[in-house]
């Protein structure tokens, strides 16, 4: 018993010390000066909304750029604020190092869904399923047109989004999603004359579980042309309508 409590007793210790060293290490030593800031972008290679020099100008503009700043004085909350204003910004976190740096780290918001409604809204919907501002950044999404409200899109089209996004399979094979208005939702492929009517967008996992396989069993052996439409709607049924040409 007493031997266990000593072992206890050490890995407290053990642990009080290390928390007190890294505590220590970090610490910026007094008068000390930032030099400059070290600003990494997450996920820089599946989107570019935001770049590093961008991010800069957002603290200069913002007057939160702490260069020049003695280390003890600078404020990473007011930093991290600042920064979390700016639409393509998902999270940020920034620290201090012992040579002076300010680091800050940035989460963006990844689009899943480019919107063109008919009423005239264009924005990019994200995987949370809200609304982003259109950039200058070419993004290769999905379009989405119709008859979309803000509310349909959220309810709607988000979780679709991401079941196409998330799928090499149908994220090369669908260029744009329709809304009719009914509510009802058409898919446009690729590849083929065919559009894809998947009806009101429930049950879409099994819905495209079931045109995979139609298109491996049965559009690669008629071709891909044949048809005009392929409707979805109906449950455990793939009704096609062929093409007049």
């Amino acid at each position: 018993m007493i031997k266990k409590l000593a072992i206890i007793l050490l890995l407290v210790g053990l642990f009080c010390y290390f928390i007190a060293a890294v505590t220590v290490l970090n610490k910026p030593k007094e008068g000390l000066v930032c030099n400059g800031v070290e600003v990494v972008v997450e996920d820089s290679l599946q989107t570019g909304f935001i770049q590093s020099g961008e991010v800069l100008r957002l603290l200069e503009s913002r007057k939160c750029n702490p260069t020049g700043q003695k280390m003890d004085e600078v404020m990473l909350s007011r930093i991290e604020e600042a920064l979390r204003k700016n639409p393509y910004i998902e999270d940020v976190t920034s620290y201090k190092t012992p040579g002076g740096k300010v680091c800050v780290r940035i989460k963006q918001r990844l689009p899943i869904l480019h919107v063109m409604s008919s009423d005239g809204q264009d924005y990019y919907l994200d995987r949370a399923g809200r609304q982003m501002p259109k950039s200058s950044y070419y993004a290769d999404l999905v379009v989405a047109t119709g008859d979309i409200t803000p509310q349909y899109a959220r309810q709607n089209l988000t979780r679709l989004g991401r079941l196409i996004q998330d799928n090499p399979f149908w994220n090369h094979q669908i260029q744009q999603i329709h809304v009719l208005e009914n509510g009802e939702v058409e898919l446009v492929p690729r590849v083929g004359e065919h559009t894809i009517l998947l009806g009101r967008p429930t049950n879409v996992e099994d819905k495209l579980g079931r045109m995979k396989e139609f298109y491996t069993e049965g559009l690669n052996k008629v071709g891909w042309n044949k048809y005009s439409q392929i409707s979805l709607k109906y449950n455990n049924q793939i009704i096609c309508k062929k093409n007049k040409k």
